[in-house]
C-alpha cells in the first residue's frame, strides 16, 4: 500500500510556509499502524503546479494519494485529483485537511475524489488504509469518513479527536527534505536561523471567536512538557534545528505546562531561537512566562488583538480585555522581545470610526510590527454561517477565500474605503522613527530581513 501524501498549494500574495505537520502526522500514525511505505510531497515548498505534482506522483505509482488543502487551496486539490485519475485511474484519491473537513459534500461532487477524511484524520486514514488493503467496500463503520454508498455521498459520524497526545508519534520528520525549508520565508516572516522546525505542543483553543477555524474543535488538549522536550531533543540532535516556530492556537492556555517547556529548554542549554507567530492570548499571558520564554530563546511573538472596539470584541465573541493586552505588550517589549500585533478590518456592522479606532490603538501601542488583515468568513466558522443566514452572497470559487485579500465585505464601509484604510494603517503604524529604531535594534538577520520587510511594507502601504 504505497501511499503519497500531498500538501497542495495556491500561489497567494504572501508566500510564507511552515512544515506540513498535518500530513507528517498522518504519515507517522500510518507507519505506526503497519504501513511503512509512506511519501510526502509538499507542492508549496517545491513551488509545483498541479501538472508537475502529478508527474512526480506517476513516478511513485502509489496505491493511495492523500491531498490536504486549506479553503483557498481547494482548486489545486481538485486539479491534482483530476489529472491523477486520468493517468493513474486505479489509485485511490483521499482528500483531507481544513477545507475537506468542512466541505466534504462539495469535495465529493468531484468524481476524481474517492474519500474525504474529516477532522483530525490520523486514525481515520490508518483505518482507511487497512480497509483498502483488505478489499473492503462498505465503510459504514469508519468514523470520520465521507464516501459514496451506492453512488450517494454518505457522511459517517465524526470520529472523536485523539485525547492522549503523548501516545501519538512525533511527526514524520524523516520524510521531508529539511534543507528545502531553509530557503523559503516561514510563517511569521522574520527569522533568526534558517535551520528551523515547526511545532504543535497542543491542539485546539477553547474560545469561540466567530471568524476562527474549528479544525481541532474547542476542547484544549496538550502534550506534556516531557513529550514536547523529547521531540525538541530529536530535532536538535538529529536534524540540526536551531530555531523553533510554535504554531499552537494558544500556547499559554496552561501556564504551568508552558513554563515547564521553557525551563526544559533552558536546562538543556541548546541556545535555541523561539518564535510564536500564532499562539498567545494576551489577556491571560503572565509576566513570569514571558521572562522564562525570553531566557529560553524567545525573540519574537504575536499577540492577536483583531479590534480595539469593545463592541466588536463582543460581535466576534473574542471578548478580549484590551487594557490587559496593552499592559502585557508593554511588558514583552520591555524585555527586549519583538512583539507583533494582528488586527482585522471588516467585521459585520463595523464602521469607519471603529476601524480608525483600531488603527490608532495599534499605532500608539508598544508593538514592534503589525499586520492589518481583512475579515474573511471561512467555511466551517460561525461567521460563515452567520453570513449565509443573512443571505449575503458568497463566492463559489474557493480561491477567493485567500487570506490576504477579500472581495467579501460584511462591514458598513465600502470596499474601496477599507482598502485605503488598510494602507493608511500601515503608514500610520510604521512611519514612526522610534518604532523603526526599535525594530532595527532587535531584528535578527538584518542584511536579509530589512530589504525584504521594506518591500513588504511598500506593497501593503502603497499598493494600488
Amino acid at each position: 500500500m504505497r501511499t503519497a501524501l500531498v500538501q497542495t498549494y495556491h500561489p497567494y500574495t504572501q508566500f510564507t510556509h511552515v512544515h506540513p505537520l498535518g500530513i507528517m502526522m498522518i504519515a507517522a500514525v500510518a507507519r505506526q499502524e503497519g504501513f511503512p511505505d509512506m511519501h510526502i510531497l509538499d507542492m508549496k515548498v517545491e513551488d509545483w503546479m498541479p501538472e508537475r505534482c502529478v508527474d512526480e506522483l506517476v513516478k511513485l505509482a502509489p496505491a493511495v494519494v492523500g491531498l490536504s488543502a486549506m479553503t483557498y487551496e481547494a482548486g489545486c486539490l481538485h486539479e491534482v485529483a483530476k489529472l491523477l485519475k486520468r493517468r493513474l485511474p486505479d489509485t485511490f484519491v483521499v482528500a483531507g485537511g481544513p477545507h475537506p473537513s468542512v466541505a466534504a459534500e462539495d469535495v465529493l461532487k468531484d468524481p476524481a475524489v474517492d474519500f474525504v477524511v474529516r477532522g483530525e484524520g490520523e486514525f481515520t486514514f490508518a483505518e482507511l488504509l487497512k480497509g483498502l488493503e483488505q478489499g473492503r467496500t462498505d465503510w459504514s463503520e469508519c468514523m470520520g469518513l465521507s464516501w459514496r454508498k451506492d453512488g450517494v455521498v454518505t457522511h459517517n459520524p465524526d470520529r472523536p479527536p485523539p485525547q492522549k497526545l503523548d501516545e501519538m508519534p512525533f511527526p514524520a520528520w524523516d520524510l521531508i527534505d529539511h534543507a528545502k525549508y531553509h530557503k523559503v520565508p516561514r510563517g511569521g516572516v522574520i527569522y533568526a536561523h534558517k535551520e528551523f522546525a515547526t511545532m504543535f505542543s497542543s491542539r485546539a483553543c477553547p474560545w469561540r471567536c466567530t471568524y476562527c477555524h474549528n479544525s481541532y474543535g474547542k476542547v484544549f488538549r496538550e502534550r506534556s512538557a516531557e513529550h514536547v522536550l523529547a521531540e525538541i531533543d530529536l530535532l536538535v540532535t538529529k536534524y540540526g534545528v536551531k530555531e523553533l516556530v510554535f504554531m499552537d492556537d494558544i500556547f499559554n492556555f496552561r501556564p504551568a505546562r508552558a513554563k515547564a517547556i521553557a525551563q526544559g529548554i533552558i536546562d538543556r542549554g541548546y541556545k535555541l531561537a523561539l518564535t510564536f507567530p500564532n499562539g498567545f492570548r494576551g489577556d491571560i499571558l503572565d509576566e513570569e512566562l514571558v521572562v522564562l520564554l525570553k531566557k529560553a530563546g524567545m525573540y519574537r511573538c504575536m499577540v492577536a488583538v483583531e479590534s480595539a472596539s469593545p463592541r466588536l470584541q463582543k460581535v466576534m465573541q473574542k471578548n478580549l480585555k484590551i487594557d490587559k493586552v496593552r499592559k502585557i505588550v508593554d511588558f514583552i517589549a520591555s524585555q527586549g522581545v519583538m512583539v507583533h500585533g494582528a488586527f482585522m478590518l471588516g467585521f459585520p456592522s463595523e464602521t469607519e470610526e471603529e476601524m480608525n479606532e483600531t488603527i490608532e490603538w495599534a499605532a500608539t501601542s508598544s508593538f514592534h510590527t503589525a499586520a492589518f488583515f481583512r475579515v474573511i468568513p471561512f467555511k466551517g466558522t460561525k461567521l460563515f454561517s452567520q453570513v449565509e443566514e443573512a443571505g449575503h452572497p458568497l463566492p463559489t470559487d474557493w480561491s477567493a477565500y485567500e487570506p490576504y485579500k477579500s472581495e467579501i465585505n460584511l462591514s458598513a464601509v465600502p470596499e474601496e474605503r477599507i482598502f485605503e484604510l488598510r494602507k493608511k494603517a500601515y503608514r500610520r503604524f510604521y512611519w514612526n522613527p522610534k518604532r523603526l529604531y526599535r525594530i532595527f535594534s532587535l531584528i535578527p538577520q538584518k542584511r536579509n530581513m530589512i530589504p525584504y520587510l521594506t518591500l513588504l511594507f511598500a506593497r501593503r502601504a502603497y499598493a494600488r
